[in-house]
């Protein structure tokens, strides 16, 4: 045997072995750069990406201001609103607490649309007047209802329009103790409603609006006789907000001149509306140069506070604005609260005007959305539902732009489906409780498309924007 084959591999052996070993190094070395090299490419990408998504966004057109103009009305608090957005347009001394009589009804049909809105009841429910909302021995010119009786039972949706077409106590006592819990108070109930709305600091005794004491069987023990329901003007237009985004339907009640209702079913009774003796003796003595109409919605007026009317108005373009003035005169007058009604709205239209965008209409700079999820990579859009906003008489309408859309990852589409909401590009001020959703442009889709396969997907979120 050779005596070199017992002592291992000879030098050039192990010097094939160590190229064969640093080659191989080498190629490992070489992928491991070429992943990094990779990653560190998807990296890039990835932050490239995200700080195109966070980078500033600018609106299709320029940022318009619109403050709330202080009015001038003679009323000692009052503010003008858009009836659909919630926009305030004007207001005076809009957060001042006061004694809100008849107007507390609207937190009352609040209670009733939330009970009709979540099953608890229906329209057609028959509520049970009993002894405590039985009015009918009561002066009807001084405490306002109807002419039902103990044992009778009247459907919800009668006493609803009783309570803004007659202001009906009794129609508004019995839906707040039909709805409510039985182990809860009434004011309780008024309360929670309030806090729901957000209605900070508001003050709640009885449903009707009556002062503590003349509140009968709804009196508060605990509180003192003259205590009243207190609510701001901005507070109260945010009740007529939410009521009429709840209840469209309102805008017809106002225009009835009888209330017909049953006591029994083979009973029918008739009673006058508010807006019969409005047409009858306020609407010839009204000064209305720019034909505003009147749409509603509630009086309201106390010793302390003066006369007081939450009133949804249309101009003669259509748009509907929400009108608070309270301290309008003396309680017992009937034209100058409507005269201060329209003389806020006329303040705020000699200051303000109207952009509208209209339903079906193509926002230039935000037609499409980037949809990663369609074929096309892009869906057009068109504005979904008519929506006003006001800006500075000074500014020009046309100006008023929107930021561009979202990108999105939706399929298929449907035309006529809502992809996406637009904020216009507006500096201004709204009621607490309107939402981005109120605020904003709904847009819908305006012809179907099919979903993308999956690398047209990730072609589509890499490279394909507006």
């Amino acid at each position: 045997m050779n005596k070199e084959s017992n002592q291992g591999p000879t030098q050039k052996t192990r010097l094939q072995l160590f190229d064969r070993h640093t080659q191989s190094s080498d190629r490992s070395r070489g992928k491991i750069i070429v992943l990094g090299l990779a990653l560190l490419g998807l990296f890039c990408v990835g932050l490239g990406l995200l700080f195109y998504q966070q980078r500033p966004v600018k609106p299709t057109q320029r940022v318009a201001t619109a403050q709330p103009i202080t009015l001038h009305t003679k009323a000692k608090y009052a503010i003008v609103i858009d009836a659909k957005t919630g926009q305030i347009l004007g207001q005076k001394d809009a957060n001042q607490l006061v004694g809100i009589a008849s107007q507390t009804k609207m937190l009352t049909a609040y209670g009733v649309l939330r009970a009709v809105e979540r099953g608890q009841i229906k329209w057609s429910d028959k509520v049970p007047i009993n002894q405590h909302t039985d009015w009918s021995n009561k002066d009807s010119d001084t405490y306002a209802h109807l002419d039902i009786h103990a044992g009778q039972a009247i459907a919800v949706r009668a006493l609803y329009g009783a309570m803004f077409t007659s202001s009906a106590n009794d129609a508004a006592l019995a839906l707040a103790e039909y709805v409510k819990p039985k182990d809860k108070s009434q004011q309780a109930e008024l309360q929670q409603w309030a806090d729901e709305l957000h209605l900070t600091g508001s003050k709640w005794y009885n449903a009707a609006g009556q002062v503590n004491r003349d509140a009968f069987d709804f009196e508060v023990k605990n509180a003192q006789p003259n205590a009243e329901n207190k609510a701001t003007v901005t507070q109260l237009a945010t009740l007529a907000w939410q009521d009429l985004k709840m209840d469209p339907s309102l805008r017809e009640y106002y225009q009835k001149l009888g209330l017909v209702y049953h006591p029994t079913p083979d009973v029918n009774k008739i009673a006058q509306t508010e807006y019969s003796k409005f047409k009858q003796q306020v609407l010839p003595n009204l000064h209305n140069a720019d034909n505003f109409k009147f749409e509603g919605l509630k009086t309201g007026s106390t010793p302390d506070s003066g006369g007081a009317f939450t009133g949804l108005l249309k101009d003669r373009a259509g748009h509907e604005l929400i009108t608070v003035v309270s301290g309008a005169g003396r309680y017992t007058d009937q034209i100058e609260r409507y005269q201060y009604t329209v003389d806020v709205a006329n303040e705020v239209l000699e200051h303000t005007v109207p952009c509208t965008f209209t339903a079906g209409q193509t926002i230039a700079g935000a037609g499409t959305v980037v949809n990663s999820a369609v074929k096309t990579g892009k869906t057009a859009v068109v504005v979904q539902e008519t929506k006003t906003y006001w800006v500075p008489k000074e500014a020009q309408s046309s100006n008023l732009g929107v930021y561009p859309p979202n990108k999105i990852n939706q399929a298929p589409v449907k035309n006529g489906q809502r992809i996406v909401k637009l904020t216009p590009a507006l500096k201004t001020e709204y009621i607490p409780n309107s939402q981005k959703t109120d605020r904003g442009l709904a847009m819908i889709s305006t012809q179907n498309e099919a979903t993308a396969a999956w690398w047209q997907r990730c072609f589509n979120w890499l490279f394909v924007y507006s």
